[in-house]
């Protein structure tokens, strides 16, 4: 498109019109200029000098800003949605004032540290949060799907009710954070540290949490159907009553001491994995492949488990029985005394 000059903009603007959709500003001279309720919507303004520019309520949605200049601009209520901000000079102060920040590219050197008030009661659906402090924020009901979080430091934020499906947390801190009710679905948790977080009734449908630290989390009533739990720490962790249809507890996966109390483990690979110590009560775990799997000291009391899959773990010493098949199983240490 021809490029649009910043005095024409500027004339068209004073008589009255507010749709500049699609210009060509590429680096344009608008300093200072009042351009509030303007409607900017994939404007290329690529290098444009926006400094003290009165921006607010305007719409800059899929608009290129990547290396303009808003120092001291005006972005009270602006939407940004989709906006490209790579090198912008902006603050973290001017940001936390637009309307949204749906999709936005945000610069990577934004303070180093983007505030709870960019992401509060707003929405960051798809945009880049790599390594963000965002410690003790309050983020509950926050639209973040999609979102990239990779590294971000997220201990004890709360998180309650936050809409995360699709997100990648991979190696993010989220170490006593409130998860509780959250949407995770399909997310990527690789390598996190969830160590006492609550996700409490959470929905992990699906989540990546390859080798993350689950150590002492609450995941009492979670949605862990179809999950990758492979070679996690979930060691004291609870999850009485958690929906864990199919998921992969296999290889690695340490559940010592773990409460799993009425928890539905039908159909889970947990091949390897060590339950030493925990508490399967009332557990249902028809069809789960227990292959190698150590239940030494385990309470399976009342548990939905036969003596086929009992047969093939690793060893089940000290072990709680169900009543049905107690009589009929013999020590696995005694049957090994004899070979």
């Amino acid at each position: 498109m021809r490029r649009m000059k910043a005095g024409d903009l500027i004339s068209r603007y004073r008589a009255g019109d507010r749709n500049f959709t699609g210009a060509n500003l590429e680096g344009a001279s608008l300093q200072a200029v009042d351009l509030r309720d303007a409607v900017l919507r994939w404007a290329n303004l690529t290098r444009a000098n926006l400094h003290g520019a009165d921006l607010s309520g305007a719409d800059l949605e899929g608009a290129d800003l990547t290396e303009a200049d808003l120092r001291s601009a005006e972005l009270k209520a602006t939407c940004l949605d989709g906006a490209f901000l790579t090198g912008a000079l902006v603050s973290r102060q001017q940001i936390e004032l637009a309307a949204s920040l749906e999709d936005t590219v945000l610069p990577t050197d934004l303070d180093a540290q983007t505030p709870a008030a960019i992401l509060a009661g707003g929405y960051a659906a798809g945009a880049d949060l790599r390594g963000l402090d965002l410690r003790e924020a309050d983020l509950r009901g926050a639209d973040l799907h999609d979102a990239d979080l990779r590294q971000a430091d997220l201990r004890g934020t709360d998180l309650s009710r936050a809409d995360l499906h699709g997100a990648n947390l991979h190696d993010a801190d989220l170490r006593r954070a409130r998860l509780d009710g959250a949407d995770l679905r399909w997310a990527k948790l690789g390598d996190a540290n969830l160590a006492e977080a609550s996700l409490r009734g959470t929905n992990l449908r699906g989540v990546d949490f390859f080798l993350a630290n689950l150590r002492g989390a609450d995941l009492r009533e979670a949605n862990l159907r179809r999950a990758d739990l492979g070679g996690s720490d979930l060691r004291g962790a609870d999850l009485s009553g958690a929906n864990l249809r199919k998921a992969n507890l296999s290889f690695g996966t340490d559940m010592q001491g773990a409460v799993l109390v009425g928890a539905d483990l039908r159909g889970a690979r947990m091949r390897e994995i060590n339950l030493s110590k925990a508490d399967l009560r009332q557990a249902r775990l028809y069809r789960a492949r227990l292959d190698g799997a150590t239940l030494d000291l385990c309470d399976l009391r009342e548990a939905q488990i036969s003596k086929r899959q009992l047969v093939k773990v690793r060893s089940w010493s000290g072990a709680s029985l169900p009543e049905d098949i107690a009589a009929t199983m013999a020590k696995p240490a005694r049957s090994h005394a004899q070979l």
